[in-house]
């Protein structure tokens, strides 16, 4: 009775102490050696292992151990249906033998003769198993003259199987999670590839298509990019294409626009701050640079940014070195720099704004994204994307007829492809369905124009004969929102004969949208049947 109620109290504790184990580590592998080591200092179990099929599932080898040397656990592989231990994983089923002096697959090396008494060993093998399947076997050595009991120490083993089965279950649902996770992310990176690959947008243009062939050229090196062009002409669109075309597509691409931040906080969010440095600096921040380490930094209206912060910009760019904010150590990162610019960068340099030496650093390949209006042969084939793009989006079903595809496309977009996109979304929103005409298109303008009335009551009046546009309208030239531009009745007669009578040609001579010349016509009771050739 005294030696039943020993093993017990022994037998509660190496379960309590392995239970200890199983709560502290999802590493099965571990877990199930240092379940091995505890149930060979604590019960007369020794030499165990943990065996586990081969990636072909023909073989068990030996996956955690104790008591065994390096060459014996690369040895030990054993057969699965065939030998004991074989048995134990394809049967389900524990079993015990006295010794192992004449039975196949135990795994105990006979050259250890000498310093283990191999006719003294009991041998305890139990299977583990997960969902009513074999996924592995326990074994361990047991002495003869042991004074626990065979049956107590196959229920521990048993206890010990069923908590590594549940290791197991963890660990498996782990690296299931983990393998869909790398999946998914490569399929991500496959379909940002595809989504901005340069041959893939939208470029029917002259224009475009010279802009798209540089952005191919400088998408494979590292070279800085410095991308030029006016707000909405797709800039981003340009740096992420370039990203996703690279060596770095791999690698975290990080935008940072200089614009939206204040001047006493770029500094910190570009190379980060230490805890303390600054008022309200309540912890350690990494800052951009370090998080596009190995992969591009996407720095929009970078002509935004601050002296001070140029001088640090332009040290990063010359030996990829600076400090956080609040330290004196020197950080070192691999990053592809890309620009983007608004801004005439010419006079922000002739004006000490911008340092001229950073601007050189900024211009190794410029690249010149052409507003909408010098790519009308891309207006048509955007209409038709964003529209298809919308229309699924917000559940409607609308069709266009070719008067509107032609009024579109004479309108001069001053908030380029993101105005057009803005506008085919609004005109979706607000459709009830059905075809549309120009009437039903609302551009921006016909919106704003209410707002604006006190301002253009100001201006002065045109004179009789005269109509008066605001900022959509123009030729040849740039002009400041709600300009007010003459536009004559001689100018539209003449215009109207040499397009032979069809207003949207007329409306690109005059360079008016196709609205405005409607209107005018119909002040000045222009007829296009006038001039039908």
């Amino acid at each position: 009775m005294k030696d039943f109620m020993v093993h017990q109290v022994r037998t509660l504790a190496a379960l309590t102490e392995i239970s200890k184990l199983f709560s502290s580590s999802l590493d099965y592998t571990e877990v199930a050696k240092q379940s091995l080591h505890l149930l060979a200092d604590i019960l007369d179990l020794e030499r165990g292992t943990l065996l586990t099929p081969s990636t072909d599932r023909k073989y068990l080898t030996i996956k955690a151990s104790v008591g065994f040397t390096p060459e014996e656990i690369r040895s030990g592989v054993y057969p699965i249906n065939t030998g004991f231990v074989g048995k134990v994983y394809s049967n389900g089923m524990p079993m015990a033998i006295p010794d192992n002096e004449d039975v196949e697959g135990i795994p105990t090396p006979r050259d250890n003769a000498d310093d283990f008494d191999l006719y003294r060993i009991g041998f305890i093998a139990v299977p583990v198993m997960l969902d009513g399947r074999p996924v592995g076997v326990l074994t361990a050595h047991r002495t003869t003259h042991s004074t626990t009991m065979v049956d107590e120490d196959i229920r521990v083993m048993k206890i010990v199987a069923s908590l590594l089965s549940q290791t197991l279950r963890i660990a498996e649902m782990i690296r299931e999670e983990n393998s869909k996770l790398v999946q998914e992310n490569k399929e991500l990176h496959l379909e940002l590839q595809e989504r901005y690959n340069p041959e893939n947008m939208i470029a029917n243009s002259s224009a475009m298509a010279k802009t798209l062939d540089m952005v191919g050229r400088v998408a494979g090196t590292d070279a800085i990019v410095l991308l030029r062009g006016e707000s909405g002409t797709g800039k981003s669109l340009m740096a992420r294409s370039i990203h996703y075309s690279s060596n770095r597509k791999r690698g975290p691409f990080v935008i940072v626009n200089c614009a939206s931040l204040p001047a006493n906080l770029i500094e910190s969010e570009l190379f980060g701050h230490e805890k303390g440095a600054f008022t309200g600096a309540f912890n350690q921040r990494i800052g951009r640079f370090e998080t596009a380490d190995g992969g591009t930094l996407f720095l929009d209206e970078v002509g935004e940014l601050p002296m001070e912060t140029q001088a640090k910009l332009l040290r990063v760019i010359q030996d990829g070195t600076f400090e956080r904010v609040g330290s004196s150590k020197t950080l070192t990162v691999d990053v592809r720099l890309i620009c983007a610019t608004n801004a005439d960068m010419e006079v922000l340099v002739r004006d000490k704004q911008f340092r001229e030496d950073l601007y050189y650093r900024l211009m190794v390949v410029p690249v010149q994204i052409p507003p909408l209006r010098n790519r009308k042969e891309d207006i048509l084939p955007l209409c038709s994307f964003f529209l298809k793009k919308f229309t699924s989006k917000h559940g409607k079903r609308i069709s266009i007829t070719r008067e509107v595809m032609e009024f579109l496309e004479a309108y001069h977009w001053p908030g380029n492809v993101r105005e057009l996109e803005n506008t085919i979304e609004r005109t979706v929103v607000l459709a009830g369905g059905g075809t549309l005409t120009p009437k039903d298109i609302p551009l921006l303008e016909t919106l704003v124009a209410p707002l604006m009335e006190p301002v253009q009551q100001l201006a002065p009046a045109a004179p009789a004969g005269v109509v008066s546009f605001g900022p959509l309208s123009g030729r040849g030239r740039e002009r400041q929102p709600y300009e007010r531009v003459p536009l004559r009745e001689k100018d539209i007669r003449e215009a109207m004969h040499n397009a032979g009578g069809i207003q949207t040609h007329a409306a690109r001579m005059l360079g008016v949208s196709l609205r405005q010349l409607r209107y005018a016509c119909n002040r000045f009771s222009i007829q296009a049947t006038e001039f039908k050739y």
